[in-house]
């Protein structure tokens, strides 16, 4: 008699599965049982056959005896909906090559739905279910451990925790292959006492290609009536806890830097926009030729502190996004403006190359500055972690429809292992300096933009940070041309401004450019100005601020409302626009807005749009 004969011949079925989890064997016996034939499930996986058994009891023995080879017997009702009211008694043990041998049999006395043992079979397996599914939608990782320490089920939080991709690979190890040899002792001395009494411990957690977590255990026999008790460790990733403590306190700094930046560039901007008027007025008039050098210095500097209080004013602001034309060397001018000081220390040189002919592109001004902002940091921390002087270079040239901008450094470059990583969120090599999130936040910005962006080593030293956005589909360069030509007739202009230097400084510029020009500094004397018979002007220069009583909305809604159109003539100027009032306020009128530094040149193309409406 062969084995098949054998096994077909005795009176309980016989099932033998192989370690890939497919049925290998099915006696005669198992057919007559279940009724299901042995064509219909021989090569099919077990899991595939009976899928009523996965993530059950069943699922727990068969996996522990595959484990430890010892022989467990388990009583459950048949799982097809073909045998209703039967239960089987099987017998699981481990036999040659890692198969598992499943010898099962019919109770013979079958257990109507309404006897007590089938209701106890039904709590019981309801029970099972209910604390698998308990497990395994914990939000914290959650193993359940031997009292020696090895792994015989984790959540799919725990799986995480411990790095790997498949839970069924955990059971069997050790946890303290997770743990630094130090904190081993403690580990195993922690689960012996667990047996009997509840523990807490703090743990770290680590595995190659990611940077230590730090946890705080609790360990608790759940099973403690059992000669071999089972240990739940719960943990709690501490580390991202502290994480996110520092990202709240970074952002609550961010919000306070928000409200100093703005209450700082209301008191600057005024005082720099009579500097900059003034040394402007100087360097055009000839008769001053002696002092046009000192002049121009005045100007220039003057321009270059109010850029400098802009940026850090778009830095702060939270607004919506917007999509417009953006010049990106104008962009990469205030960003390097910004890192001098820190240029100079660490002996950087940086410059930038972006020629005439380039493009705008299509984007928001301030997410593209922060995303230049973020790569020029990045570029001089990786210098000045050198010793050594640098050079950073801002370049940008058009191809086809996309603008390609790089930011090159000549420090030691990214480590070619994580190169392809500097892109993901919280990975950073600068451990507690760094947040690793500069540029995650910046990928996606300019994926938002419609663009897409790369880093790659420098040969010879040094890493380049490359972006691509879509050229701007506007003509830009026709409607410079078109504001370039147009009327340079005499306007009357009214200055409504409540500090005198700036009054004085708007009235000289705008006198420099053949307009007649009316001043007044309050709100009242505007509308007297406004109210006298036979005067039109063709721009209203209308400061934000006034005085205590009133703005400069207020003036706007009252010109709104009389309903003579005059409210299209004013331009709002402001040194502040960073408070969400004024934002919306000015979002909400729609009227063009001269930012304070101005120059010559900028109070001519906004002078002249407004009287061309």
């Amino acid at each position: 008699m062969d084995a098949k004969q054998l096994l077909d011949s005795l009176e309980h079925g016989v099932v033998a599965i192989a370690p890939d989890w497919t049925i290998a064997a099915w006696s005669a016996t198992a057919a007559r049982i279940t009724g299901l034939s042995a064509e219909r499930v021989l090569g099919q996986s077990f899991w595939v056959a009976f899928p009523a058994a996965k993530a059950t009891h069943i699922e727990r023995v068969l996996q522990e005896v595959l484990y430890d080879g010892k022989p467990q017997m388990y009583l459950a009702p048949a799982a097809a909906t073909d045998f209703p009211g039967m239960v089987f008694e099987t017998q699981v043990s481990r036999g040659p090559h890692s198969h598992l041998i499943m010898v099962f049999r019919q109770v013979r006395e079958q257990l109507g739905p309404e006897s007590r043992a089938a209701h106890v079979m039904s709590a019981l397996e309801t029970e099972r279910r209910l604390y698998l599914q308990l497990f395994s939608s914990l939000p914290t990782p959650a193993l359940v451990l031997t009292v020696d320490g090895q792994i015989l089920e984790a959540n799919p939080e725990g799986v995480k925790l411990l790095g790997v991709a498949d839970p069924v690979a955990l059971r069997g190890r050790p946890m303290g292959d997770w743990t630094p040899s130090a904190q081993r002792g403690a580990l195993a001395a922690a689960l012996r006492e667990a047996v009997t009494q509840r523990q807490e411990l703090h743990l770290t957690v680590e595995y190659a290609g990611e940077p230590p977590r730090e946890v705080r255990a609790v360990i608790v026999n759940v099973d403690p009536m059992r000669q071999a008790p089972k240990l739940l460790f719960l943990a709690l990733d501490v580390s991202r806890e502290a994480l996110l403590q520092q990202r709240l306190l970074q952002a609550d700094r961010l919000s306070q830097l928000g409200a100093l930046v703005s209450g700082v560039a209301h008191e600057l901007n005024n005082p720099l926009a009579a500097i900059a008027a003034f040394g402007e007025a100087l360097v055009l008039d000839p008769s001053q030729s002696d002092v046009q050098e000192s002049a121009e210095v005045i100007r220039s500097e003057a321009m270059r502190a109010g850029r400098v209080v802009q940026t850090l004013l778009d830095f702060a602001r939270q607004r919506p996004r917007v999509q417009t034309a953006v010049d990106l060397g104008e962009i990469a001018d205030r960003v390097l403006a910004l890192q001098r000081s820190g240029f100079k220390k660490a002996r950087i040189r940086a410059s930038v190359s972006v020629p005439r002919d380039v493009p705008a592109v299509a984007g928001d001004p301030q997410e593209l500055q922060q995303v230049l902002l973020n790569a020029v940091v990045n570029a001089r921390q990786a210098i000045e972690g050198s010793g050594r002087p640098g050079q950073i270079v801002i370049t940008a040239q058009a191809t086809g429809q996309h603008v390609v901008v790089t930011v090159e450094d000549t420090g030691p470059g990214v480590p070619a292992e994580i190169l392809d990583r500097v892109f993901e969120p919280f990975f950073t090599t600068k451990a507690d300096q760094g947040t690793g999130l500069g540029l995650a936040i910046s990928f996606g910005l300019v994926r938002g933009m419609g663009g897409r962006m790369w880093m790659q080593n420098v040969e010879g030293g040094g890493a380049r940070l490359s972006f691509e956005l879509p050229v701007d589909a506007g003509d830009a360069s026709a409607g410079s041309a078109a504001g370039s030509v147009a009327d340079s007739r005499r306007l009357k202009v009214l200055v409504i401004e409540d500090e005198d230097s700036v009054r004085r400084a708007m009235a000289l510029l705008a006198k420099r450019l053949g307009h007649e020009v009316t001043t007044v500094g309050r709100y009242a004397d505007a509308k007297e100005s406004l109210a006298a018979p036979n005067v039109r002007y063709d721009a209203l220069l209308v400061d934000v601020h006034l005085d205590d009583e009133h703005t400069g909305f207020d003036l706007f809604e009252q010109l709104r409302e009389e309903g003579r159109g005059r409210e299209r003539r004013i331009v709002f100027t402001t040194g502040d626009s960073i408070s969400l009032q004024t934002r919306d306020a000015l979002q909400q009128a729609d009227r063009p807005v001269l930012r304070k530094p101005f120059s010559l040149d900028e109070l001519r193309e906004i002078l002249e749009r407004v009287a061309g409406t």
